[in-house]
């Protein structure tokens, strides 16, 4: 993580709410309105006051390291602060599909995996609202941190961070990208642009038949493999996989480069939808897909030029 301090820049101006108040104390009031934003989907008033007083120069905090500190100056980045987004969802009732008790059920969790997508998006918009405070371009070196936890039980929570970055100028809604500066620098080097993140969360859930468990019951001592566990793990795969090539296509994207994929797998039963009294046990199985959207340039060099010196005699 690198600190520093930025050349001042011009005061938000009168009309702007960042522009309220420079002291710490907040004005009357503040708790309730900060509450109706984050219900909205934004920030809350202290986090838009910090980022105002942070727009017009001073101290400034990222999670860059100094070698990608250095690199953003050569390449015209400049860094201007490190931004946040985050969002706790509750999980609606999650009930199964109807059918007889002795079917083999395996089908996604709707419920919980609607319940990610909220938690993401609203993280993702609050991490680009922060950095359009800021007055950035982009975002990088975005990181996610997702969890549910004993102490928020039927809950998600879903954190992003990354630096916000300045490049054009243009302003605009800020691209969010995984990339470090390192790798952002390879890609704008080949020809290519970051169009934006690209992330989605499948739930399955897989409840073998009792013509399966019975037989399972009889062959215990032995290695034998869980087909349709198996099976239900690649489908969850294959869900994540087309909810993030979707959205790549709807912004218009090449592909998408540094896929990373998070598999978890546990034992959990729910309940049969029109018959409370029915339930059924198996495995959740959920898969966390996060990847950069890439789209090509005018610019196209596959191979750029590299400087060679000859040591050898001619």
């Amino acid at each position: 993580m690198c600190i520093g301090r930025r050349a001042p820049r011009p005061k938000p101006t009168a009309g702007n709410l960042n522009a309220v108040s420079d002291g710490l104390e907040p004005p009357g009031g503040e708790e309730a309105e900060s509450l109706a934003r984050i219900e909205a989907g934004g920030i809350p008033v202290a986090a838009e006051r910090r980022l105002g007083r942070l727009a017009g120069g001073g101290l400034f905090t990222s999670g860059l390291s100094v070698a990608e500190f250095a690199l953003a100056h050569g390449l015209d980045l400049e860094p201007l602060g490190q931004v946040m987004g985050g969002s706790i969802h509750q999980v609606g009732y999650q009930f199964l599909p109807g059918g007889w008790y002795g079917e083999q059920v395996a089908c996604e969790l709707d419920a919980i995996t609607h319940a990610w997508d909220q938690a993401r998006r609203r993280s993702l918009d609050r991490l680009a609202e922060e950095a359009r405070d800021l007055g950035a371009d982009a975002v990088v070196g975005v990181r996610v941190q997702r969890g549910e936890h004993d102490w928020a039980a039927g809950c998600v929570d879903y954190v992003v961070t990354g630096t916000a970055v300045r490049s054009t100028g243009q302003g605009g809604w800020p691209t969010l990208t995984d990339l470090s500066v390192q790798d952002y620098h390879k890609l704008v080097s080949a020809g290519y642009q970051p169009v934006g993140l690209v992330a989605a969360t499948s739930a399955f859930f897989v409840s073998s038949s009792s013509s399966v468990r019975w037989s399972r019951a009889w062959s215990t001592a032995a290695n034998q493999e869980l087909t349709d566990y198996t099976q239900g793990m690649y489908a969850a795969r294959e869900i994540a996989l087309r909810y993030i090539s979707s959205q790549a296509d709807a912004s218009r994207a090449d592909g998408v480069v540094g896929v990373r994929i998070e598999q978890q797998v546990r034992s959990r039963s729910f309940k049969i939808a029109f018959n409370s009294d029915s339930e059924r046990s198996g495995l959740e199985i959920t898969f966390h897909a996060v990847g950069t959207a890439i789209r090509a340039t005018e610019n196209l060099f596959p191979y750029p030029p590299e400087t060679t010196v000859s040591m050898g005699a001619q």
